[in-house]
């Protein structure tokens, strides 16, 4: 009995002991592990026993260590700054350097260096590991002999230090910047962590504060007003690109703020967390190209550094700015459903798929473009803020109707809706609204609020013409000045008909034909026509004759309205807006826009003549000559001239007296083998449709051409400069 016992003593004992071995060696590599580990600069290395890693050089300190508070995530292994600052690091450089730690492996040892020969002096980048209780450091030296780009390394662990030499690659990929650590992010919080942001200083300050749905709104007066969409995502898409590469220290960044006159602040606040205070300037010191940001938070270390202009500009926000003056704040692409209710009368108009659908006053399929138009003709007026609105004589006490907008968000908590009361239409039909929101007053042109009205006749297509070029028979246009008419050709040529005596040009004559044939309204606005459309004395009228129809298709242009001009086609009742580019194609002279006037082998000479200076070119066996000239300056003369094309036609008929021609610039004098001349007569400097030009005259053509400055002047350069080269 005793000697049972006596065993299982001696039992219990030896498994204590082998526990505690087990205990002991439980950090301790493993044979496989440092059979596996031979070649690597660590011998033992497990990233989860880290307790700190040291970077030090040139009497600079980095100390990190693992995160454990609330802000860590234990599946990142997210690691803090210690010193010199007080942050948490960049995880993605720090596994990076662990990971080039773990996996660093010399290309041969070098035990045989000294520390002078190898660069390991004081100014060495040396890293040091604390993990299971054991340091271990790495010292990166200066260049070895070969190959190209390598290192000398020392390693110390449990007093015992080797050398070795280590690979361009891994010693690069050890040599991270101090900087590298800190995490890039200035702001860790979104939108929907915010409820109130202050943009500006002093007298400028504004404040937006969350409402509804995430809705912002600002606050001036004691008054709530809806801010702009546009604006606030403006400030949130900046705020969510606050980065910074270049780190400012504290103290450098607050004196640039102290001098920069246009520094901005901006302070975030929310129930949750202590205010952000963010402070701009327009310079930093460390690239002036760049701007500052300094952010400041109760109970957190401030960080500073060096971001975009373009950035920085995105919280100059203005008053004015902000104030929507639309019947509702939403963009277009937001809005999934319009309600218009009128008394009795009521429509409603709902996305569906890639179109949408007419609820009421009936069902119906309706295009994208139609539907979009029909919601944009709302979200895009813009009204007059009426400061002390008396509700009775704007005709809103009682309104005449409602305008509703169902909004689509990221998620449930962001749909919202917003209504706008309407009221009855005063003495110059114009209209004014009353948005639920913010209480705000906006009285609307007679024109504008025309899309306030439930009328659904205003959801027609937008196509108006349909045809392929192979269709057309004939079109003729009338406007100012203007009557032209053009055939096409059973061979598929065009032939200008009228006016006589031109020919056509090419491509304006294919640009109407798809222009036409593709015509498309901006938006409809009426379902009849009005006196205020200008259409009873268009300033332009199109007709069409098509191969197969019966009769003539036309078009009428009418007066200007924002966005284009008033039209309307013989086929259909309704107004529309046509847009200003439209009416510029077919308001165009079709005519040929060549300044030369004949082929090149007809050409045997032309003469330039400024008043004071000439120039005389001839044409003989296949080559172009100038006495005395360099033949490459002749060559880039005569390209120019022979391939000499108007920017567009002004007008036909004479010359006008302010087109200058009773003193031309320069004359041209082009002659063909038979001995006919055509002059071009170069007249006076203008501006139109934007562009600077000269005006231009064939003696030839009953037409004023329209020639561009800076291929004048570089005909007026002739005989002094290449003219590819000349500027006006």
């Amino acid at each position: 009995m005793h000697r049972q016992l006596f065993v299982n003593g001696a039992l219990l004992a030896l498994a204590l002991g082998t526990l505690g071995v087990v205990w002991a060696t439980r950090e301790a590599p493993t044979t496989a592990e440092l059979q596996s580990r031979k070649d690597k600069l660590f011998v033992s290395f497990r990233k989860d026993a880290i307790s700190k890693l040291v970077l030090a050089q040139a009497g600079r300190e980095l100390v990190l260590e693992p995160s454990h508070g609330a802000d860590a995530d234990a599946d990142r292994g997210d690691f803090r700054i210690v010193k010199p600052w007080l942050e948490r690091a960049d995880i993605a450089s720090v596994n990076q350097l662990l990971g080039s730690l773990d996996s660093a492996s010399a290309l041969r040892g070098a035990d045989g260096v000294s520390k002078a020969q190898a660069g390991l002096d004081g100014a060495a980048l040396r890293i040091r590991l604390e993990m299971a209780g054991k340091s271990t450091s790495l010292t990166l030296g200066g260049p070895a002999p070969s190959p190209a780009g390598a290192r000398y390394v020392e390693v110390e662990s449990a007093g015992t230090s080797k050398r070795y030499v280590v690979s361009q690659g891994v010693a690069a990929e050890l040599s991270v910047p101090f900087d590298k650590f800190r995490e890039s992010r200035l702001l860790e919080y979104g939108r929907s962590e915010l409820s109130r942001i202050s943009l500006g200083q002093g007298t400028a300050l504004i404040e937006l504060h969350l409402g509804a749905h995430g809705s912002f709104y600002t606050l001036q007066n004691g008054e709530h007003e809806l801010a702009s969409h546009t604006v606030t995502e403006r400030v949130f898409t900046a705020l969510s690109r606050l980065a910074t590469e270049q780190f400012v220290e504290i103290e450098d960044a607050r004196k640039t703020l102290s001098h920069d006159s246009r520094s901005v602040g901006l302070t975030l606040v929310d129930k949750a967390i202590t205010p952000i205070t963010l402070s701009f300037a327009n310079s930093c010191p460390r690239d002036p190209s760049l701007a500052l940001v300094l952010r400041e938070q109760p109970g957190k270390p401030a960080r500073a550094g060096c971001i975009s202009r373009e950035i920085e500009a995105a919280f100059q926000v203005g008053f004015d700015e902000l104030r929507v003056t639309a019947p509702f704040a939403a963009r277009l692409d937001e809005i999934e459903e319009l309600h218009v209710v009128h008394g009795a009368q009521k429509f409603e108009l709902a996305r569906k798929d890639k179109a949408f659908v007419l609820r009421a006053p009936s069902n119906s399929e309706v295009p994208l473009d139609a539907g979009n138009a029909r919601i944009s003709a709302i979200t895009d007026a813009h009204g007059e803020r009426q400061a002390q609105p008396n509700l009775a004589e704007l005709g809103l006490e009682p309104p005449a109707g409602e305008l509703s907008i169902q909004i689509a968000g990221a998620d449930e908590a962001s749909h919202r809706s917003e209504q706008v009361l309407v009221g009855k239409p005063r003495r110059d039909g114009s209209v004014c609204v009353k948005r639920s929101a913010d209480g705000v007053v906006l009285c609307f042109s007679a024109e504008t609020a025309r899309a306030f009205d439930p009328d659904a006749t205003l959801l027609k297509a937008l196509g108006l013409f349909d045809f392929a070029p192979s269709e057309l028979s004939s079109f003729s246009i009338t406007g100012a000045g203007l009557e032209e008419t053009v055939l096409r050709q059973d061979d598929g040529n065009y032939e200008l008909i009228e006016p006589k005596g031109f020919t056509h040009d090419g491509s304006l004559v294919a640009d109407v034909v798809q222009t036409l044939g593709t015509l498309q309204a901006v938006r409809w606005v009426a379902t009849a026509t009005e006196p205020r459309f200008g259409l009873a004395s268009p300033r332009l009228q199109v007709s069409i004759k098509l191969r197969a129809a019966a009769s003539a298709n036309e078009l009428f242009v009418g007066a200007a309205t924002a966005g284009g001009y008033f039209a309307k086609v013989s086929t259909d009742p309704g107004v529309f807006v046509l847009a200003s580019s439209v009416l510029a194609t077919l308001a165009a002279p079709l005519i040929d826009r060549s300044l030369n006037p004949f082929a090149d082998a007809e050409l045997a000479g032309i003469m330039l003549h400024d008043g004071s200076r000439g120039l005389s070119l001839a044409h003989t066996d296949q080559a172009w000559t100038r006495t005395g000239s360099d033949p490459s300056s002749v060559a880039s003369l005569v390209e120019t001239l022979t391939a000499l094309r108007a920017e567009f036609a002004v007008h036909l008929g004479p010359p006008r007296p302010a087109e200058g021609f009773g003193k031309p610039k320069l004359t041209v004098t082009f002659r063909s083998r038979t001995g006919k001349t055509v002059r071009l007569l170069l007249g006076a400097r203008d501006t139109l449709n934007d562009t600077p030009i000269i005006y231009a005259r064939r003696d030839d053509v009953a037409a004023t051409f329209a020639l561009s400055q800076r291929t004048a002047a570089s005909l007026q350069d002739f005989g002094t400069t290449d003219p590819r080269n000349a500027t006006p």
